[in-house]
């Protein structure tokens, strides 16, 4: 068969059927496929989509997998950059929707290797509606994976015929096979469980009354220096190449990780005529010692022993070396990989370099988790890796009903478990739904024996823990953020996981913190991961993008009662007995009001549930208003109108005090005033801005309405339809996951404790001043500031002083890094829309919609509806939006009041000041200094009297606040 190809940066690849592009680059001897904005080389690594290391451009489309995209067709394949003019790829136009495509079915199988084809086989044929869920073109997973191409004189063995058979077994059944989907999101409703799929270019929803999530897992590499180069690859990456398309990934190749999984792909690669330099295992697996292990996994699984045996004895026959109680230390090169380094453990010996082209890496498996925890599956930490795993019944159940984990993604227990713990999930389904089905005793039984014989083979080899990683070592690849960086982070006060992610991006990347999250957690001793994100996988704007129904003003939700903490006081910060000021919230309000004390000799104690920048302010998407937003103004805004009106000095004098403090404390808060555009599409939309513009300059706010000439000088990439805009200059942007914790180390300097994830469940007032009842004891305080966000009105009751603050849920979403689309802060004139550019690429989507709550806990989470309409907007604004991915979303808990800010003490009690804003960011230093003064002793200037918490009694009687 005659090849075509495609060209690669201008060189001709060959591709044959069934290629991906990942295979067909590899073929010809390319490994660097894209470079990273810090201007560091990537290609494949993981092989399986996840740590999308392997971008590519293809046919002007950014940010493909090549490992997940079929070559046949393609035309034209570049190496992708994060700011290539070319990235965005013009869209066909779409059919109008008013929603995503919905069906519904029974039963849900999420993954087609082992466990999900048991299942599925399982489960077909009793009359239900039964869809198999798979991310890949072909089912059978890792280990079941299909050829497609054979190396020269190579035969199919025993996997490829297992895997054949049970493809060709669930074609014969009634089971719906949906391959190429990705599950992005996972939810549960009042009716069952939805997931969101997408595919083909297109997004849709599933309704099912059940789910088995037969997710797998993913390897775990070895954390050292260059592990992020082109050509180092996971085990089961390079095995992708070997088995299924008879392309050795490289030439002169190390296999380097723990456990028989490498032996597997040496001797793969033997056959296939490229045997590896060397196999390098941590564990001594030969070792006399070790000689009960081998004993005990003989017993329960003979023909694999057998199998190890004969490897072993091939790697001999071939002269490959095998190195067991070494480890690899380093790899290094340019564009990719060309020396490896390894070292007997602990240092027992000389360290030996390899010259290689190719590192295949593996140290174990971690389970595919974040659809279970998106549905509230119980989880449990791994204290090796640091990561989840799934806290799963006998039937792989958990109590979320109608949902099983079975196979890997539950735990690592191979192949022989994942198809009887997919058989046993599926019959638990089967009953669950209501379908007599016989009890699986046989499955019930390989499984035992299965798990006998995972546990004999983990002792046999169990390996020594690796050493400390160097500082120099990268520990998030997405972001390249070093361990040192993270250990700084934690030695100036990260106590948690979203405080290390705010500080250092950590986690922000295409993975979700898949590769760092563990031990990021590990260094901080924490026992929780980061949050599931939505969505689950990066998907294209495009595909979600759904016109929803617009609001006035922000959704409330229910704020709690104050519950016990999520972990216990971490002992380097004890809860003191005394001081002159409680300040309880560490937000942006209550670290500047902090900061602020201490500057007036105060011995100030912080005091927050979470951790320091931990909701609104954290949360927040870092835009610096100065003009009100389309809710904030007019027939939306009601009654609060007038009041939004008043705080707009307030904002413009707290934009000056921001860049003061930039200034001051000599840290950069990546501020930006590079002014901002509200945008109008009819004459109905210009009308409004026309009123507005007129109401903002009587407050003395410069702003001017423009034209559509002046609308593509200030921002070119705005679409046509967009006419008329309301031009604000003093309005910018800076980065809350900066300043936030600048305030906080530079109060920390002066004495102020912080005091974290800690809940204030009560307040008396005592007669020399006020005493905080906490989960972790009690703290008397001469003062006391209330600035706890949506939870104030929660802690005013606890005084007596019930105040109308609540809890307002909203979510925002990150773009993957694109060229520069929005120099300036753009919203529209009609529409929930905030947007601007990171400095780091990525556009932030937001704009006030609603995220939900959750009752127990009152963590907000995200809602798929805002998501769509959010994006709809942002596309309808800025058209090269469709052509991006959204990479993560997040969600918050803002602060909805009246529409003015609180400011004062409480009546009658002039020791107990409250400070809140739902344009909190913006005015949260100069309301946090406000504070501390006024607390100290100070008159609150005259201006901002009408802010006083005491204009709700008069509101009750007077009616809303007014100018």
């Amino acid at each position: 068969m005659k090849p075509v190809g495609f060209q690669f940066e201008g060189k001709p690849v060959s591709v044959l059927p069934g290629d991906t592009v990942a295979v067909a680059l590899a073929r010809a001897g390319i490994a660097a496929q894209r470079i990273t904005r810090h201007g560091e080389w990537r290609g494949t690594f993981c092989g399986i989509g996840l740590c999308h290391d392997c971008l590519v451009e293809v046919d002007g489309r950014r940010a493909q997998r090549a490992c997940m995209t079929g070559a046949e067709g393609v035309r034209t394949v570049r190496r992708h950059g994060e700011d290539a003019p070319s990235a965005l790829h013009p869209l066909a136009p779409r059919p109008e929707r008013d929603a995503l495509g919905r069906r519904a079915v029974d039963l849900a199988i999420v993954g087609a290797g082992p466990a999900g084809l048991a299942a599925a086989l399982k489960a077909s044929n009793h009359g239900l509606r039964v869809v198999v869920i798979d991310e890949r073109t072909r089912a059978g997973g890792q280990y079941l994976k299909p050829r497609i191409h054979a190396a020269s004189g190579a035969r199919k063995d025993r996997q490829h015929q297992v895997g054949d058979r049970l493809r060709a077994r669930l074609s014969e059944t009634d089971a719906e096979h949906l391959s190429g989907r990705t599950a992005w999101f996972a939810g549960r409703t009042a009716e069952g469980l939805e997931l969101g799929l997408y595919g083909a270019g297109e997004a849709t929803v599933l309704a099912t009354r059940a789910v088995i999530l037969a997710t797998g897992a993913y390897e775990r590499p070895p954390l050292v220096p260059g592990w992020t180069l082109p050509g180092v690859m996971t085990i089961g990456a390079a095995q992708s190449f070997v088995r299924s398309y008879g392309v050795a990934p490289g030439q002169r190749i190390l296999i380097a990780g723990n456990g028989p999984l490498g032996l597997q792909l040496a001797c793969e690669l033997i056959r296939a005529g490229k045997p590896p330099l060397a196999v390098v295992e941590r564990a001594r697996p030969s070792d006399p010692r070790g000689a009960l292990s081998l004993a005990a996994a003989a017993r329960y699984a003979p023909g694999l022993v057998l199998k190890g045996v004969a490897m072993r004895a091939t790697l001999r026959r071939a002269g490959v070396r095998s190195l067991e109680g070494w480890q690899l230390t380093g790899c290094r090169g340019d564009e990719r990989v060309e020396t490896a380094s390894v070292a007997p453990m602990r240092g027992r010996g000389d360290e030996t370099t390899f010259a290689v082209d190719t590192v295949c890496v593996g140290e174990g498996f971690l389970p595919q988790t974040e659809l279970a925890r998106a549905l509230g599956y119980a989880c449990r930490q791994d204290p090796d890796s640091g990561f989840m795993i799934p806290d799963r019944d006998g039937e792989g159940a958990s109590s979320v009903p109608g949902v099983w984990i079975a196979g890997d993604g539950g735990g690592m227990g191979g192949a022989q478990a994942a198809l009887a713990e997919g058989e046993i999930a599926a019959a638990a389904a089967l009953a669950w739904l209501g379908t007599d089905t016989p009890p699986p005793r046989r499955a019930k039984a390989t499984l035992a024996r299965a798990r006998r014989f995972q546990r004999a083979l983990w002792s046999l080899y169990a390996a020594e823990a690796r050493g400390k990683p160097q500082d120099e070592t990268l520990l998030c690849r997405c972001e390249s953020v070093r361990f040192g960086v993270v250990r700084q982070a934690i030695a100036q006060g990260a106590t948690d996981l979203g405080a290390l992610k705010r500080q250092t991006r950590l986690g922000m990347g295409r993975c979700q913190g898949r590769y760092c999250g563990g031990p990021a957690a590990r260094l901080l001793d924490e026992t929780q991961l980061f949050a599931p994100q939505v969505p689950a996988r990066p998907v294209p704007a495009a595909a979600l993008a759904i016109e929803k129904p617009e609001w006035g003003g922000h959704r409330q939700a229910r704020t709690p009662q104050p519950r016990a903490p999520d972990r216990p006081c971490d002992d380097r910060q004890p809860l003191p007995h005394r001081a002159d000021l409680a300040i309880i919230g560490a937000g942006v309000m209550g670290v500047a009001a902090a900061l602020r004390a201490s500057e007036l000799g105060l011995d100030t104690v912080v005091v927050d549930r979470g951790g320091i920048n931990g909701e609104a302010s954290g949360g927040n998407a870092g835009s610096l208003h100065l003009q009100l937003l389309s809710f904030d103004f007019g027939s939306k805004a009601g009654a609060r109108s007038d009041a939004l009106l008043q705080t707009l000095p307030l904002q413009r004098d707290a934009i000056a005090l921001w860049q003061e403090l930039e200034r001051d404390l000599g840290v950069s808060f990546e501020i930006a005033l590079s002014g901002g555009l509200m945008l109008a599409e009819d004459d109905t939309h210009a009308g409004f801005l026309r009123q507005k513009v007129a109401a903002e300059r009587r407050m003395g706010i410069e702003v001017e309405l423009v034209g559509r000439d002046d609308i593509e000088r200030l921002a070119p990439a705005v679409s046509e339809r967009m006419t008329v805009g309301a031009w604000c200059p003093g309005e910018g942007k800076i980065n809350p996951l900066v300043a936030t914790p600048a305030l906080a180390r530079a109060a920390r300097q002066r004495g102020v404790r912080f005091v974290e994830h800690v809940q204030v469940t009560g307040i008396a007032r005592e007669s020399d001043g006020y005493r905080l009842r906490t989960g972790a004891g009690s703290l008397t305080a001469r003062r006391l500031i209330l600035a706890a966000g949506g939870w104030t009105g929660t802690l005013g009751a606890m005084l007596g002083a019930p105040l109308p603050v609540h809890g307002a849920p909203l979510q925002m979403i990150v773009t993957e890094t694109a060229p520069s689309l929005a120099p300036c802060l753009l919203a529209h004139a009609n529409r929930h829309l905030t947007m601007k550019q990171a400095a780091a690429g990525n556009l932030i989507i937001g704009g006030a919609w609603s995220a939900g709550t959750a009752a127990d806990t009152g963590r907000s989470y995200i809602l798929r509806e805002s998501l769509e309409g959010n994006l709809w907007v942002a596309e309808r604004v800025l058209p090269p939006v469709a052509g991006l991915h959204i990479l993560r979303s997040w969600a918050a808990m803002n602060v909805d009041i009246d529409g003015a800010p609180i400011i004062g003490p409480l009546e009658g009690q002039p020791d107990a000041v409250v400070v809140a804003g739902a344009n909190g960011y913006t005015l949260g230093p100069l309301l946090g200094r406000l504070a501390a003064e006024t607390v100290a002793g100070r008159a609150l200037p005259a201006a901002y009297a009408r802010f006083s918490p005491a204009r709700f009694a008069e509101t009750r009687q007077a009616g809303p606040l007014s100018t």
